[in-house]
Order: C-alpha cells, then structure tokens, then sequence
C-alpha cells in the first residue's frame, strides 16, 4: 500500500477509537454529542485538523465540498467547545505511536527541543497567557509559549508542553520532556537558555545523552564561568565539579572542585540528607569566524564523537527553527480561528498532527534525478501541504496520485545562501471575521 494511503487510514482509524469512547473526552459526557448528527465527535476533529487560515465559514464550505449542509460557523464553535484538549494530546501521541520510524546517526536519535512563542488575541485577560509589556505604555501581551521536542532526522514533533506566556519556563518544560522520552537511546540538543545543571542531570539519570550550546566563555551570566578557568582559544576539556548544598570556608576556598548550589536555583538532585552530587561534563569550543565562537556543553564521549561530530551535529539542530516556521506559515499555525484558550490548543494540536502527517509522506518521496540539472532539489513542503491537506479530507471517489503531485513540487538546494536576520516583534493575526 502507498504510504500516504496507509497514514491516512491510520490516522483515521485513530480518530475513530478516540471517538469510540467520546465520552471520556467531553465536557459533559452525559450530553454531548448523545443527538445523531452530521456534525458528530468524529467529524468535528477531522474539521479542526484539516482547516487552513481562510475564515472560519469559509473553511466549513470547503471541507464540505460547499454543500447546503454545511453547518454554520456558530454550530461548529459549540461542538468544538465540547471536546475536551486531552482528545487532540492523546491523539497527537497515539498516531506517533503507531507511524513512528527511528532514524539513527551513530546509533542515537537525535532530538532538539526549543520553544516558540504563539501569540493570541489579548482581548480575553488570563493570568497565565496575559502578561504587561513595553514599559511606561504597558500594553496587555497575551501568548502561548510551545515547548516542543523534534525528531532531526525523522523531521517530525515527538512531545509538546504548552505554556501561558506569563507562567512559561522553558528549563522546566526541558527537564519535562527529557522525563516523558521513554524510546531509543538519544542525544537531546538545546540552544542557549537551557544551560543548566539541573536539566544537563536530568539527561544524565535517563541514560541519554545531551548536546547544549551555552553562552560563550566571556559571558559573565555563562555557567561556564562555573566550570572554568579555561584557554581563550578553541578548547575540547573534560570538567569535574562537586556540587553541593553547603556554604563551608572550604568550598569558597576551592571553586576548581566545588561549586554551590542555592536554594533558589532548582537542582533535583539532592536535598538535605545528600547534600552532594558529583557532576561531570565536557565542554568544547570552536571558531566560526575569525573572531567568533561557539560553546558547547555535552556529555557525548570523546573517543565517539570528535569536535568535528560536535560541530555537525550542532548544526542540525537548527532544523527544529525551521519546523516552527514551517507549522506557523506552512501549516497555518499562526492564523487561528478563535479567542477562547481551550480552543486555541485544540488548534495547536491539530496543526502538530498535520504537521507529522505531511512530514511523514513527503519524506518518503523520492524526486526523480536529471544530469542536466544545476542543483540538487527539495520537496516544496508549502505546496505539499495543500495537495495532503485535500487528500486527507477527500470523502470517497477516486484517489489522486499525491506521491506524483507531490513529486512535481520542487525547489532547489542553493547552498551557502544566507540572508541577514529580520527580526520584528510578533503580533497575533488578528482577523475579526476568522475569530468566533
């Protein structure tokens, strides 16, 4: 069988278990969804996961191929707002379960976990997604913060942690994750903001292994400044340090060996009847330009994993950056179709299955090779996820061939292209007739 008609029976046979047992996913089980109607438990999530960015009326008049039935955009809110968040979470993790393929580098999965900001509509204050911003003229700034973790190699969403902005903290969400991965041996890899000794043990106690950019040695908020001296130079350096609870002449007198750990940065690891943890770590630098360089700090050993691994692989891990792009722009993550925050994660959801649906089609795609060709070329991931997107919500008759389709949506690999970083401040879509 074709791959993308496999995943989309799997998908579909995942949906219709998760409805099966409908009850334990609604808000109140005793009468929601007991009436026969078109727009049924099943039918309500296929719609939330196969809307694109249009308005909301407009989207229920495609996905029912502009019938006259087509329910109204009121009567989809309020069968929406029945499903509890849970049903699209367990739906997420159990298509994963059942579609999931390892790839390995070295015998390890290689996963990147980072988050990004989603921001929503500010209209609805909630202490925990609503926070003040730009200083004297505080305005009221409201977002979801997604802590995601991203399969390199696979180039799909393993776990995700949603977060309120104003209650976010990523280092937590790290340790989270690490704590729920219960697969293959991996190699979790993280940019700066996740340097700490807290999540670099977390990794540590579930026999895997971590790869975590930290700021540069010069930096005086480094936890490198913790671990050194070090040469100013590139450097490959195995550190040892005695962690520990306690403030004696003894450890201020030896922070080569010691270093103390206060009660208010978060260490699990020991308490006040073991006040002593041994923590190891290597940590690597190199030049990226004349006058630039990279910190890392892993745990990978030497012998394995040579600086020039250490450099290869820090570099793929910018391939979760690019997945966020593609879920926010490609997917249309970005342009959601509600105000109220139950709603909003259903969509987040429902855009990370879509997300792994596509990704897991087009990766098995294979485009055909030409000599006269100047540049190897890639899948058009945009153009693939409307072709998918019609796919999956096609109702009988004959199939298009997706693969073929999908084939003949390319670009070309240019490398070495780079442009200089635009950064702008993020603002939600904010579409009045797209919110209900």
């Amino acid at each position: 069988m074709n791959n993308y008609k496999h995943l989309k029976k799997v998908l579909n046979y995942c949906i219709k278990k998760i409805s099966e047992c409908s009850s334990l996913f609604c808000e109140n089980p005793e009468v929601d969804f007991t009436r026969n109607r078109n727009l049924n438990f099943e039918m309500t999530i296929k719609n939330v996961i196969c809307m694109e960015t249009g308005s909301l009326k407009d989207e229920l008049l495609k996905l029912n191929d502009y019938s006259v039935d087509t329910p109204t955009a009121s009567a989809f809110v309020q069968a929406r707002s029945k499903i509890r968040v849970d049903a699209f979470k367990i739906l997420f993790d159990r298509f994963n379960d059942k579609t999931h393929k390892d790839k390995l580098f070295k015998g390890y999965r290689l996963l990147a976990i980072d988050g990004s900001e989603l921001p929503i509509d500010n209209t609805i204050y909630d202490e925990e997604t609503t926070e003040l911003r730009y200083g004297t003229n505080a305005k009221a700034y409201s977002a979801y913060h997604l802590n995601a973790s991203y399969g390199l190699l696979e180039c799909t969403y393993d776990d995700l942690i949603i977060q309120g902005e104003a209650k976010k903290n990523e280092n937590d969400a790290f340790c989270q994750l690490v704590d729920r991965y219960k697969g293959k041996k991996v190699i979790f890899m993280a940019d700066r903001n996740y340097e700490s000794y807290n999540g670099f043990e977390h990794v540590v106690q579930s026999r895997n292994h971590y790869l975590i950019r930290v700021k540069d040695i010069q930096s005086k908020s480094s936890i490198t400044q913790s671990l050194g001296p070090f040469p100013d130079d590139e450097f490959d350096i195995d550190v040892f340090r005695m962690l520990t609870l306690k403030q004696t002449n003894m450890i201020k007198a030896c922070p080569q060996i010691y270093k103390f750990i206060p009660s208010k940065m978060r260490f699990d690891f020991m308490s006040k009847e073991n006040p002593w943890h041994e923590f190891n770590c290597r940590v690597v630098r190199f030049k990226i330009t004349d006058d630039t360089y990279e910190c890392i700090i892993t745990n990978l050993d030497r012998e394995e994993f040579s600086i020039d691994d250490i450099k290869d692989l820090y570099h793929m891990r910018w391939g979760i950056e690019n997945s966020f792009r593609e879920l926010k722009y490609a997917i249309g993550l970005n342009a959601l179709h509600s105000k109220k925050r139950k709603l909003i994660q259903q969509e987040i959801y429902a855009r990370m299955i879509l997300y792994n649906f596509c990704q897991r089609i087009v990766q098995e795609i294979k485009i055909p090779k030409k000599d006269k060709r100047k540049y190897e070329y890639q899948v058009n991931f945009t153009r693939s996820f409307h072709i998918l997107r019609h796919f999956l919500n096609k109702k009988g008759g004959e199939t298009p061939p997706v693969d073929h389709l999908i084939a003949k949506e390319i670009l070309p690999i240019r490398p070495g292209r780079s442009n200089t970083r635009n950064v702008q401040s993020k603002t939600v879509v904010c579409f009045n007739y797209r919110f209900d």
